[in-house]
């Protein structure tokens, strides 16, 4: 009863909240107009929007196929990537002001001066936040009938309710403010269910002194290295190059709060993907093999039986309300990109005396739409998480990443080489998860197809695009 109550206060508290910050234009809609002041609001922010329900279960629960080179590899990568980001982050807000770019796709598009460049971006993002947005709904699904009692599909119900509502209501500054304080239960929880576990193993050393020899090899157990490195590398890629993640960037007043969001960043980034990414292979110093058995054959289930099995009646309500937290940052950020890509940046290319607010109310109807699609096709996913949002993503963050970054730091990037790289990061990753090598993830050949097609298109063109930021 105490986990439904605390749901309902939760609910409640977002959408007041919402109501609170809600936008009356588009550009206040989906940039704040750039009128965020406090760093921790974006470092955090940052954090609760990459790190879904899928990070919280099943990046928890995969340690128990993969082993400890599933912790080694997703804790220094998302560390390390989480520092690039915000190095790079003041670099990207000037380029966004600079160009006054609502959206990623828009960013690029006037970089290189390529209408076509932004509506195929568009319709990238659209295809595969799409696929996210499942994987995310399966999480919160399992989630809440873990926790809850209710079942799948009334799971995802509850989900979509609640994105919805305060998705339409608030806009970025509402998901900016909720990330903030989600982000914060976020970390807490990961700590409780950390500790929680330590202390039930008696200890650090008793507890990896109990786990098996095969789950601590760097070769790999159920899942061999060089996949678990791959997977890793993908995944944590999108803290360099996911639009959902990037806007956040566009909303800052200035330089000074992009640059001291650089501090809470990597700090709640590092906090999280060390207690969470852990649970799966310390699981195995607390708990005998069959207790473990069921969630072997299905690791999403891991964290909620961790909660309910650890922790005291009440704090297992906070790990609720943190994989909650996780699941709705996420989803609400992406959805706003999402749709804002498909009306912002595709609808007005066709249609370009469409005025922002025609846009807006657009924006606002796409969006439960696409809220709704992704749930339903989230009723039967046999695949877990993980595998699932590390292809999405690394599609999304290697069409990204390579013009982006190029362009910042390149002048000599065109129109040319920005579409060649979109094409090839986007076909070489989906040719190689059909028919490629299962052990070297598609993201490394969508990396390097992309940067040699960005590159010779680039040097093949007669003309460079529009210079760089400095």
């Amino acid at each position: 009863m105490l986990n439904q109550i605390l749901l309902v206060l939760y609910v409640i508290g977002i959408l007041l909240l919402s109501l609170k910050l809600k936008q009356g234009t588009f550009s206040g809609f989906v940039i704040s107009d750039r009128n965020i002041t406090h760093p921790a609001v974006i470092g955090i922010a940052y954090m609760a929007a990459y790190f879904s329900a899928a990070s919280f279960l099943g990046g928890g629960g995969y340690g128990l196929l993969a082993g400890l080179p599933w912790v080694i590899w997703a804790v220094f990568f998302h560390v390390a990537f989480a520092c690039i980001a915000f190095l790079v982050a003041p670099r990207i807000w000037a380029s966004a002001q600079k160009y006054d770019a609502k959206t990623v796709p828009q960013l690029l598009e006037r970089r290189y001066d390529s209408q076509k460049g932004k509506v195929l971006l568009a319709a990238i993002m659209l295809l595969m936040y799409t696929v996210y947005l499942v994987a995310i709904f399966k999480g919160c699904a399992n989630l809440f009938q873990g926790l809850l009692g209710v079942t799948y599909v009334q799971g995802l119900m509850i989900a979509v309710i609640i994105v919805a509502l305060y998705y339409v209501i608030g806009g970025l500054p509402a998901i900016l403010w909720i990330s903030f304080l989600q982000g914060l239960i976020m970390i807490v929880g990961a700590v409780f269910l950390y500790g929680g576990l330590i202390s039930s193993g008696n200890g650090m050393t008793a507890i990896w002194d109990a786990i098996p020899a095969n789950m601590l090899s760097m070769s790999g157990a159920m899942v061999p290295w060089q996949k678990t490195f791959g997977t890793a590398f993908a995944i944590s890629l999108g803290l360099l190059a996911l639009p959902d993640l990037l806007i956040m960037l566009f909303s800052a007043k200035d330089k000074r709060v992009v640059r001291f969001a650089g501090i809470y960043g990597p700090i709640s980034i590092t906090i999280y993907a060390l207690c969470i990414f852990s649970l799966g292979v310390l699981a195995y110093g607390a708990f005998s093999q069959e207790q473990l058995a069921p969630y072997i054959a299905n690791p999403d289930g891991l964290v909620p039986f961790l909660a309910t099995s650890l922790l005291p009646t009440g704090f297992d309500s906070i790990v609720l309300l943190a994989a909650i937290s996780a699941a709705m940052s996420t989803m609400s950020a992406i959805v706003l990109v999402t749709t804002t890509s498909l009306t912002s940046d595709i609808l007005k290319y066709f249609k370009p005396e469409t005025t922002d607010d025609k846009i807006l109310k657009i924006t606002r109807i796409v969006g439960v739409v696409i809220i709704i699609v992704s749930a339903f096709f989230a009723i039967d996913v046999p695949q877990l998480i993980v595998p699932l949002v590390s292809v999405s993503m690394g599609v999304i963050a290697c069409c990204v990443f390579v013009p982006l970054f190029f362009g910042l730091y390149w002048k000599r990037g065109t129109s040319t080489g920005f579409i060649a790289s979109l094409v090839a990061s986007f076909g070489s990753i989906v040719l190689w998860q059909l028919f490629g090598n299962p052990l070297i993830h598609p993201v490394f050949i969508g990396l390097l197809c992309g940067t040699v097609a960005y590159l010779g298109g680039s040097l093949a063109s007669s003309s460079p695009a529009t210079g760089t930021d400095n």
